[in-house]
């Protein structure tokens, strides 16, 4: 028996085909690298998997196919190919293109692509138009113009091309064709956000003198160091590979700009001394798991992490929260960075603490909380949040009058509400940590918001106005128009109602107590969704459904491990155990919902451990029962074992626990404790046993 790698237990197609919306890459990268290759497939560009056609690939800003003699230009070399002749890993990718009788292996470095090619007759390589191109006898330079994001202006990249053998090269309408090639063909391409010179430089450290196979070899062994520091015994060979594709996943983003010495910021649209600049994030999505995964696992270059927000605020004078190369996006709601900080404080990162709540405090106090609204001044309903402790809503029907609400995305004033409430939380934590007392009293003030819109009579959070009036004919189930937009974020008040991460205790409370919100939780999971089709026509980001409870977006990922806090443990283990046994799974269908990032891997990444970290920003973990019979964990204190016996082969109870040799009779799991290195040693059992866990 062939005994499987970490890295050759990923599996890239998995969630290549959407349930809904969209699907996954199969993409070659490497952690945090620049250059990522994936086919750019046709006709159906969102569904990797059952699409038939590549249409070329990727590097960089570049792109890159492999024809016959008969293709006149990149168009003309679009191929069918089969799924079946993919061979497709984090590190390489090889593929047949049938209509051209084409081999094409791929691999990367950390800024520089590799491709070769088995028969191809001519390359074509597309920048667009408005590049600019040099030929040499042994190189091509390209200066690339770019494409911009988010309103934001092109950034211009370059890069270094050069080949295993002689070539001809022509230019082309849109770019370069070369041929006269050799059957065997290899081609090296560097790309530098810097200059032309440091694309040169990055071919001399990353390409130099080697070939696909060596490069292939390298970006293997890098895979394997970082995803090995998570070893996994026991359980199926389908959910080993689900679950070393969720971490492979989760350690690709945030992507690492910097070059050697150098790093392009488009936060100031200048060039930086540094060797590391982390753009491209999602904090929306990643801020519950993604990141606190990655603490754990890398937790010196988490510090750099954090030190490129610092950075990016100090850039620009805005703290970013979808922050991408071209500079930050006006993306989804809430300020989470704050819980980025808030997270690295409670868990033993330093950095630059006054910088960093300089920057949030002017987040929390002085710009608009609107989603989807880019870096604009707080206006009066922000007002109402500061001084009444919510988001006002529109009545039904009520036109907008406020100049910098989104069209689209509208108010989401009962989502807002809840995230601000808890970036309000973090930035308390921050204030303390600071001294700031004065300031600490009034973050801890409003990260008690929450308790302004829950409604006892209807048990929901509900909608008010500025008056403090609830909303009439307001809806918990399909009220909000598409996505729920007028009071929610993608999902309804099912799920929202939830969404109060910082102070759990109480939430149960104003629920009515710890068993009320028992029964809460159950009525989520088991509520029936009416008319599935109209729903999801309405909600198209709450996928993955079981009842109300929707797995596939990520307000929910801490739903399930509520019951820790009141209660009733056993009900987390078991539902946990039903989630990732429906929804994650070794096929291209293994995903319910977006990916955004990581974010939803990194769930799996953490919940197939038996641990989560519900509240990022404080200093435990919530525990549950992991899919395998022993997980090893490398943390900076050694290593962290979770024993298991039976979990691997479907027992999904904690009968008992002990924690290095003594009885352990919490749900919990201290992040000190975990990063200490130790033993967690759990008795596993078929039926429930209802008393652990309660301490």
């Amino acid at each position: 028996m062939n005994i499987k790698s970490p890295a050759e237990y990923v599996n890239p197609y998995i969630g290549t085909v959407s349930h809904l919306l969209t699907s996954t890459r199969p993409t070659v990268t490497r952690p945090h690298g620049t250059a990522q290759i994936f086919p750019a497939v046709d006709p159906n560009p969102n569904d990797y998997y059952f699409s038939e056609k590549i249409s070329y690939f990727p590097m960089g800003d570049l792109k890159i196919m492999f024809a016959d003699e008969n293709a006149l230009d990149i168009g003309g070399a679009v191929s069918h190919f089969d799924i079946s002749e993919v061979e497709s890993h984090p590190y390489s990718y090889s593929v047949y293109l049938e209509d051209s009788d084409i081999y094409i292996d791929c691999t990367v470095s950390k800024h520089s692509y590799v491709y070769r090619s088995t028969g191809a007759k001519k390359i074509f390589i597309n920048a667009g138009k408005t590049s600019e191109y040099e030929l040499f006898s042994d190189k091509i330079k390209v200066e690339i113009s770019g494409n911009g994001q988010g309103g934001h202006a092109p950034i211009k990249s370059y890069a270094c091309i050069k080949f295993s053998d002689n070539f001809k090269a022509e230019r082309t309408i849109d770019g370069i064709c070369i041929y006269d090639i050799p059957q065997i063909f290899e081609v090296y391409t560097s790309v530098s956000y810097v200059s032309y010179e440091k694309s040169e430089e990055i071919f001399s450290r990353e390409l130099e003198n080697k070939n696909y196979s060596i490069v292939a070899s390298e970006t293997k062994q890098v895979w394997e160091a970082i995803l090995g520091k998570v070893k996994i015994r026991g359980g199926s060979e389908d959910i080993k590979t689900a679950y070393y594709t969720a971490l492979y996943r989760s350690l690709i983003k945030m992507i690492d700009f910097g070059e050697y010495g150098k790093y392009y910021s488009g936060y100031d649209k200048s060039v930086h001394e540094g060797d590391y600049f982390y753009c491209n994030d999602q904090l929306w999505d990643s801020f519950r798991s993604m990141h606190p995964l990655q603490l754990i696992l890398e937790p010196e270059n988490h510090k750099k992490i954090i030190d490129s927000y610092i950075q990016m605020y100090r850039q620009s004078g805005a703290m970013p929260s979808f922050p991408y190369i071209e500079g930050d996006l006006p993306v989804m709601i809430g300020f989470h960075a704050a819980s980025l900080f808030a997270d690295a404080l409670a868990k033993g990162i330093e950095f630059d603490y006054e910088t960093a709540y300089e920057g949030l405090y002017r987040n929390a106090t002085q710009v608009t909380m609107l989603p989807w609204v880019a870096d604009k001044p707080a206006n009066e309903l922000d007002k109402c949040y500061y001084e009444k402790g919510f988001f006002p809503s529109l009545e039904v029907g009520e036109k907008e009058w406020i100049a910098d609400a989104h069209g689209f995305e509208r108010r989401q004033c009962l989502a807002v509400t809840l995230e601000h409430a808890y970036d309000d939380w973090c930035v308390a934590q921050l204030a303390k940590k600071l001294g700031k007392n004065d300031d600490y009293e009034m973050f801890m003030k409003r990260s008690q918001n929450y308790r302004n819109i829950y409604n006892k009579e209807i048990g929901f959070m509900a909608p008010k106005n500025a008056a403090g009036e609830w909303i009439s004919g307001y809806d918990p189930i399909r009220g909000g128009g598409q996505g729920g937009r007028d009071y929610f974020a993608e999902c309804n008040a099912y799920t929202f109602n939830f969404s109060v991460w910082q102070d759990i205790e109480g939430l149960a409370e104003i629920m009515g107590g710890k068993e009320k919100m028992c029964e809460r939780l159950d009525e989520l999971f088991t509520t029936p969704v009416f008319g599935k089709y109209g729903f999801l026509g309405q909600f198209p980001d709450s996928t993955g459904l079981m009842g109300m409870f929707c797995m596939g977006n990520e307000p929910s990922f801490h739903i399930p491990y509520l019951y820790n806090y009141c209660g009733k443990p056993w009900m987390t283990q078991r539902r946990l155990r039903t989630i990732i046994e429906l929804w994650f799974t070794n096929s291209p269908l293994g995903i319910c919902g977006d990916e955004d990032s990581g974010a939803m891997s990194s769930w799996l990444a953490f919940s197939a451990l038996g641990i989560y970290p519900v509240c990022p920003g404080k200093n435990e973990y919530a525990l549950a029962a992991p899919m395998f019979d022993e997980v090893e964990i490398e943390v900076s204190g050694g290593k962290f074992k979770i024993k298991a016996e039976g979990a691997g082969n479907g027992k999904r109870y904690i009968k008992s626990a002990k924690l290095n040799g003594k009885e352990y009779n919490r749900a919990f799991l201290s992040h000190s404790d975990l990063v200490a290195g130790g033993e967690l040693i759990l008795e596993m059992s078929d039926r429930p046993n209802r008393q652990w866990g309660l301490e």
